[in-house]
C-alpha cells in the first residue's frame, strides 16, 4: 500500500531539466500579449536538483508582479491524490485475474521486475501499461533528480507563500485521460520500446544531466532535441499526439480565455509544450497574440 501511495504521487507529477553564475537558471521563458492582458510563460521541468536554483532574477520579479499563477495541475493539492487514486482504480487496472504478465514476453517481464523490484512488481502488475510507464519514468528520474526541486513545485509553494491565486489548466481526469486514452496496443508498444532502450542503456543519468544543463542555459535547440527527439519514431508518434499536441491546443484555448479575465498571469507548463511544432506559443500567436521570447 505504501508503494501504491508513492506511485499515485508520481502519477500526479505526471504526464513532465551550468548555471550562468550571475543570472541564474533561465529556462524557456516567453511573454505573450493581447489587447486585454499579458502572460509570462515559463517552460518547466517537473524534477530537478538543488543547483537548478536560483532562477534568473527577472523570472522572480515578474512572478511577484503578476496577478495569478497558472499551472497544468496543482500537484500540492491533497485532493488531487484522492482523485488520482479513484481514477487509477476505475481506468488503470486490468480486470480480475489479468495482469501485465499476459501481454509482455518473459524477457520484458523479467527486466521490469529487475527495474522496479520483484516485490513492488507483484503489487503493481495489475496496472495497465500507461500506469507502468509513469512508474518506470519516476524510477529513472528519482535515481538522479527530485520532484521537490521541480520548477512547478517551486512556484506552487512560492504562490502559497505570497497568497497568490493558483489556477489549473486541466483537471486530474483530463490529464490522466491523455494517457489512458492512448489505445492499449500502442501503450504496450511504447512500454516494450522503453524497456528495450533502458536495457540497452540508451536512456541514462548522463542524459538527465545534459537535459538539466540545457534547461539552465535556456538552450531551446538542445531541449528540442532531447524532449522531442522520439516524436518521429513509429512507436512514439501517438504518445506525442496525445500528451503534447492535443494538450497544447487545450492549453492555448484556456490561456486565451484567462487573458480575458486577468490583466497579468505567470504560467508554468512543461518545457515540451513550448517547443517544436504546434507549441502553445505558436498556437497563441495564430490567434492574434503577440509572443516574444525573453530567454
Amino acid at each position: 500500500m505504501k508503494y501504491l501511495k508513492r506511485l499515485i504521487s508520481f502519477v500526479i507529477i505526471s504526464i513532465l531539466l551550468l548555471n550562468f553564475v550571475f543570472c541564474g537558471t533561465k529556462g524557456i521563458f516567453y511573454e505573450v500579449r493581447s489587447d486585454y492582458g499579458k502572460a509570462y510563460i515559463l517552460g518547466s521541468i517537473h524534477y530537478g536538483t538543488p543547483d537548478l536554483y536560483p532562477l534568473d532574477p527577472l523570472i522572480e520579479k515578474v512572478f511577484i508582479e503578476t496577478e495569478a499563477l497558472v499551472v497544468e495541475l496543482d500537484i500540492t493539492d491533497s485532493q488531487n491524490i484522492f482523485k488520482t487514486q479513484s481514477y487509477l482504480f476505475r481506468r488503470g487496472i486490468y480486470k480480475k485475474g489479468d495482469s501485465i504478465e499476459n501481454y509482455l514476453d518473459s524477457e520484458s517481464v523479467g527486466y521490469l521486475k529487475k527495474l522496479l523490484g520483484e516485490e513492488n512488481f507483484e503489487q503493481i502488475k495489475i496496472f495497465k501499461p500507461w500506469v507502468l510507464l509513469f512508474q518506470i519514468n519516476s524510477s529513472v528520474l528519482n535515481s538522479a533528480l527530485d520532484m521537490r526541486y521541480g520548477i512547478d513545485f517551486y512556484f506552487l509553494n512560492r504562490a502559497k507563500e505570497l497568497n497568490k491565486k493558483i489556477i489549473p489548466l486541466e483537471t486530474v481526469e483530463e490529464q490522466l485521460d491523455a494517457f489512458s486514452e492512448i489505445p492499449e496496443e500502442d501503450q504496450l508498444n511504447i512500454l516494450k520500446t522503453i524497456l528495450q532502450e533502458l536495457k540497452q542503456e540508451e536512456r541514462s543519468k548522463n542524459d538527465l544531466s545534459l537535459l538539466l544543463d540545457a534547461y539552465k542555459n535556456g538552450d531551446e535547440e538542445k531541449l528540442l532535441n532531447f524532449l522531442m527527439k522520439d516524436r518521429e519514431k513509429k512507436e512514439y508518434k501517438i504518445f506525442y499526439e496525445h500528451i503534447f499536441y492535443r494538450r497544447n491546443f487545450k492549453f492555448a484555448e484556456r490561456i486565451k480565455k484567462l487573458l480575458g479575465e486577468y490583466k497579468s498571469l505567470f504560467i508554468v507548463v512543461g518545457a515540451g509544450h513550448l517547443i517544436g511544432e504546434n507549441n502553445v506559443i505558436k498556437l497563441l500567436e495564430s490567434e492574434g497574440f503577440l509572443g516574444s521570447k525573453i530567454f
